[in-house]
């Protein structure tokens, strides 16, 4: 099981969450985050040159699962030039969902099959949806 998590622009977000949903990859979890990647900080007047960004966490169970969402973020934030983000893996040793006890891969999926269609939904930090 990996942890990915991206940092990226604002703006780009409901695309990638809706391109993750359309490949059946919907436990994610979105942060907004400030921050300043390899170029360094500048002051101006004494504050911290940081700009908002949004920090997405995603927990896969294999490594074609973690290729899938890599890509559908890269798709849709790659060509943003300097500033565009990161992504990053973490090896995750152990998963459990808090209601059934359910333990590693089995508590990554879903139980229920899914029985709502595809949607156009729009997706906010604040309602993403969360496994």
């Amino acid at each position: 099981m990996m942890q990915i998590t991206a940092v990226f622009n604002k703006h780009c977000l409901n695309d990638v969450l809706r391109e993750l949903f359309d490949n059946l990859i919907e436990g994610v979890t979105v942060m907004d985050v400030i921050g300043k990647g390899s170029l360094g900080i500048a002051e101006k007047n004494n504050e911290a040159d940081l700009y908002p960004k949004v920090m997405v966490t995603i927990v896969v169970s294999d490594n074609a699962h973690k290729e899938t969402a890599m890509e559908c973020i890269r798709s849709h934030t790659q060509d943003l030039g300097h500033g565009a983000g990161k992504i990053w893996v973490t090896p995750v040793l152990e998963v459990e969902r808090i209601r059934t006890g359910e333990k590693n891969e089995s508590a990554l999926t879903q139980p229920i099959p899914r029985t709502t269609a595809k949607s156009n939904t729009h997706f906010t930090a604040t309602d993403t949806p969360s496994s």
